[in-house]
């Protein structure tokens, strides 16, 4: 399944509802831990990461309190960084995205397309307004595309399952961005 709010407090909470205990968690945007506290407690492990300096030093702390959290400081855009947690985590049960719910949805929507193409989450949670807004203006007039997907919360019917070249679609993120 594959949630969209803008709320940071319906954020939290549905991180809260939808983490299991013992999942395995990554979280794109924990900005200083608290949306990671809504479902800390039951986790198996979390993956944070964030590149923002002034959350480095908070979640750096959180995870010397908290075993079961690593933290990356890094760009959620480039490849090093997805390697590096993916190298932290066997399975994703959760991906959680908030890079800050603002209102243009593209790079949010690139970056959980390819986060959640390699780690095939069971639910994702994305807060994004743009994403929010976008789909609640969106009138599907398709009749050949389905309601019900096999998947969880991926792309797994667009050939998104196993992509081939990962690293070039984080690249394409600079036609967009300057990372």
């Amino acid at each position: 399944m594959i949630d969209i709010v803008y709320d940071v407090r319906r954020y939290r909470q549905k991180l809260a509802d939808t983490i299991r205990e013992g999942d395995n968690v990554v979280e794109l945007g924990p900005h200083i831990g608290k949306s990671t506290e809504a479902y800390y407690n039951r986790v198996s492990r979390a993956v944070l990461v964030d590149k923002g300096i002034d959350c480095k030093e908070a979640l750096e702390e959180f995870c010397k309190i908290h075993d079961k959290a690593t933290f990356i400081c890094g760009d959620v855009r480039k490849f090093d960084t997805m390697s590096d947690a993916v190298k932290k985590i066997k399975r994703c049960d959760v991906l959680a995205l908030d890079m800050g719910g603002g209102r243009f949805p593209d790079t949010v929507f690139k970056v959980w397309a390819t986060w959640s193409a390699i780690l095939k989450p069971r639910d994702s949670i994305i807060r994004c307004r743009g994403l929010a807004e976008f789909i609640f203006r969106a009138r599907v007039t398709d009749d050949t595309i389905k309601e019900d997907f096999d998947d969880a919360g991926w792309l797994a019917d667009y050939g998104r399952s196993t992509p081939d070249k990962v690293k070039e679609q984080l690249e394409e993120f600079s036609i967009w961005v300057d990372i």
